[in-house]
């Protein structure tokens, strides 16, 4: 079992960026021989967007990553993973992302499909950049975002061909021994009259059992992926850019109750058959007038459908379809930002209104039933950006009007607002150092809220689920919108030719509390569960915390580490869990460290290694068994081979390295209470993650 304090790493997180005290000034005078290539390293704070923070998207080259907690992997605030793939969920200071903004090229992503499955499934391959807001939302992030924002961008044809280039294509060839995936990539990209971008590309995976720590194998874990994308792309053309993407994302197989550990999956799942579709759709605009600072107007338009196709019934596989279970997003965002001064103040103040429209919908074949209800929201924001000498000022508001309409026809509707404020002052700033203190307070409403698509018929009484069942919304008919205060406050220090030149280093401490009021509970849990209410939570839900990040960077070396501390309470005052009262709202995990280090031991050769370790969790309700800490390891190589530099990467990787049995904190457990022919009555029982596992990747660019 791995134990650590938490004050301990959270010494070793600042001690990463002054250890090179230790050995910089013996070497501060040798030339480098070698140099990272010049890449964009995205992980500063966006000039437009005061409290965000960005990950590094070449990362994800480098640990040829497959999906939702590799691209995590090097960020101890956001955890992913719970189960199979096909249940991976994010966790952004421990609450869930059903109550977070997500959006993908600007399409939000909608309401889950259902409460064991993942309702993101994104590419990694294909990602430009990754935003992340933790903390206080600012009023331009959309609505929802109880628990914060992450916004996915797609590489465009641009971003693919190398200068002086007009066309190309890669290919690509992936292994990984863990569960056998064994699969390609594809891309092709253009540049029509030096002015159109044009992208296309595939990318097809299959994957057999996988194998966990220690040598076990996970019945029903193989499947096949899918990842199809085609975009257009005008960039700053007399003042235009525009963006037109459709893409696919596909997973077939793994378990309906994907979140859920095999040996206590009963007959509410029917093993692999399934198969889970997300098609994405968005159009985006801008003009960014030549003329006058105060027109930079940007449009878009988006569509979003995600579905899952259940086989066979819950008890038994089939080659028919039975139940599709889809939710349905369209939506739009119209906003202008005008840049101007009033003495030696500059604003960026950007004014604008979004819409969406959710639909979730369960179609019964057998029964020849189909299922529906709606969720609508339309906001009007004002966010203005204020730099006056040392001080950044950030400070808006929303409006948000709301109407949801349920299955068996009930309503609810109303309007809310919701202010924010943030600032930070650059107190110490000089040649080589700069000291920045920040704080921030924001509120975020969601009152448009569609129950999970796979729950709509327990709205009603079988056997044939069309007469609705005797049923009570909010207080007296009165269901309030949910809403999220959260306050945050931090220190951050940057440095720059500290130990030797070209170097940089920092350290960010950042103190965070966030309360959920009013949140909605929606029953039904269990196969014989139902939905005979809706109702607003008697408390709070809360998450308290801190993180530290702290980097260090030379012209061969990029070290990068952060650390997580979080105590997140229900609104009946336990600590969260992944099952019952907490289900669907957030989690509880032990302390959470990560470290990265990147180094150019080579012209032709790239060599990195990321440490995640987990703290041993005891802040558990009544009579559970606590949650063991572990720790993984993991080593990644890059040749380019000399002659072919500019065509051909070779990339070599090891994910747990000594092979670790072990269970995410985010996983559901579960505590058997009778024995079966897979379980133990009064054995806790989780999903394990892979074991020691082989990646291998082959790209030829041309």
């Amino acid at each position: 079992m791995f134990l650590f304090r938490p004050h301990a790493l959270a010494t070793a997180c600042i001690a990463l960026c002054l250890t090179p005290l230790a050995f910089g000034n013996a070497d501060a005078n040798a030339p480098a021989s070698h140099s990272l290539p010049e890449v964009e390293v995205k992980a500063d704070v966006p000039d437009d967007a005061p409290g965000q923070y960005a990950l590094d998207t070449e990362r994800l080259q480098r640990t040829q990553a497959i999906d939702l907690q590799d691209i995590f992997a090097t960020d101890a605030s956001v955890q992913a993973g719970v189960g199979s793939r096909n249940g991976q969920k994010m966790f952004l200071r421990g609450i869930e992302d059903l109550n977070m903004n997500v959006q993908i090229d600007g399409a939000r992503q909608g309401a889950n499909l259902f409460h064991h499955q993942g309702r993101l499934s994104v590419d990694p391959l294909l990602l430009k950049a990754v935003r992340i807001q933790a903390g206080p939302a600012p009023a331009d992030v959309g609505p929802g975002a109880l628990g914060g924002s992450v916004r996915f961008e797609t590489v465009d044809a641009q971003d693919l061909l190398r200068p002086g280039q007009h066309s190309g294509a890669r290919l690509g060839l992936q292994y990984e021994s863990a569960d056998r995936t064994l699969g390609g990539s594809t891309s092709a990209y253009a540049l029509v009259g030096d002015r159109l971008g044009l992208l296309a590309y595939a990318r097809r995976l299959n994957n057999d059992l996988v194998r966990v720590g220690g040598g076990d194998k996970n019945p029903a874990s193989d499947g096949q992926r899918g990842s199809y994308l085609l975009k257009a792309s005008v960039l700053a053309q007399e003042g235009h850019s525009l963006w037109l993407s459709a893409e696919r994302n596909t997973n077939e197989g793994g378990y309906l109750r994907a979140n859920f550990p095999w040996q206590t999956n009963n007959a509410t799942q029917a093993l692999d058959a399934q198969e889970f579709t997300r098609d994405t759709l968005s159009l985006r605009h801008r003009y960014q007038s030549p003329h006058t600072a105060l027109l930079d107007l940007h449009t878009t338009l988006y569509g979003n459908e995600s579905s899952i196709d259940l086989y066979g019934d819950f008890n038994n596989a089939g080659n028919d379809r039975a139940e599709n279970w889809l939710t349905r997003s369209t939506g739009g965002d119209l906003h202008n930002t005008a840049r101007f001064t009033t003495g030696s103040a500059r604003h960026e103040l950007k004014t604008g209104v979004d819409h969406f429209q959710d639909k979730g919908i369960l179609q019964d074949d057998n029964l020849a039933l189909r299922l529906n209800e709606k969720a609508r929201n339309t906001g009007l924001y004002v966010q203005d950006r204020i730099v006056w000498g040392n001080w950044l000022i950030s400070g808006g508001l929303r409006v948000d009007h709301y109407r949801s309409d349920y299955a068996n026809g009930y309503r609810s509707r109303g309007t809310e607002t919701a202010p924010n404020l943030s600032t930070e002052w650059q107190a110490w700033s000089t040649a080589r150092h700069d000291i920045t203190l920040f704080a921030g307070y924001g509120e975020s409403v969601r009152g448009a809220k569609l129950n999970q698509a796979g729950w709509l018929k327990k709205y009603f009484l079988g056997p044939d689920f069309t007469r609705p069942r005797p049923f009570t919304l909010g207080d007296n008919g009165q269901l309030q919108a949910e809403r999220s205060i959260q306050k945050q406050w931090g220190l951050r220090w940057h440095g720059r030719e500290l130990w030797q030149a070209g170097d940089h280093a920092g350290v960010e401490l950042t103190v965070f509390n966030t309360r959920i009021r009013d949140y909605q509970i929606v029953p039904g849990e269990g196969s014989a569960g139902v939905t005979d209410r809706i109702y607003n939570a008697p408390d709070d839900i809360t998450s308290r915390g801190f993180e530290l990040r702290s980097h260090w960077s030379l012209p061969t070396w990029t070290l990068s580490a952060s650390y997580s501390h979080s105590t997140l309470r229900n609104y009946n005052g336990q600590p969260m869990d992944t099952s019952g009262e907490s289900a669907r709202v957030g989690i509880s995990t032990g302390d959470h460290f990560a470290f990265d280090a990147l180094w150019q031991a080579h012209p032709d050769w790239q060599l990195g290694y990321t440490l995640t370790a987990v703290q041993r969790l005891k802040d558990l309700p009544a009579n559970r068994p606590e949650k063991p800490g572990y720790a993984t390891h993991s080593l990644q190589a890059i040749w380019t081979p000399p002659h072919y530099r500019q065509q051909l990467r070779i990339r070599l990787g090891i994910d747990n390295l000594l092979d670790k049995r072990y269970a995410r904190h985010t996983s559901v457990r579960t505590l058997q209470t009778n024995t079966t022919a897979n379980a133990q009555a009064g054995q806790e029982y989780s999903s394990l993650e892979p074991g020691r596992s082989l990646r291998l990747g082959v790209d030829w660019q041309f």
